[in-house]
């Protein structure tokens, strides 16, 4: 896609900027400029202050639940 140069001028786009695209209709189009580099960061911060732990344990209850109400196992 390219894109005026006077509009990468105003926005302060570069080559090595990456966006997400969505469709509004047909003829419409949504440009959103993301970090992924930053995404990722964030992202890998945040897993690495999740419990794994608690985790285990609340997915081992939910599938505990699941499978007592499917087996019709009263509690």
């Amino acid at each position: 896609m390219v894109l005026p140069s006077d509009i990468w001028r105003k926005l302060g786009i570069n080559a090595a900027d990456e966006f997400f695209v969505q469709e509004l209709e047909s003829d419409s189009l949504v440009l959103k400029g993301v970090n992924l580099r930053a995404l990722m960061q964030d992202i890998i911060e945040k897993a690495r202050n999740v419990d794994m732990d608690r985790l285990e344990n609340e997915i081992e209850e939910e599938a505990n639940r699941l499978a007592r109400r499917k087996y019709k196992i009263l509690d």
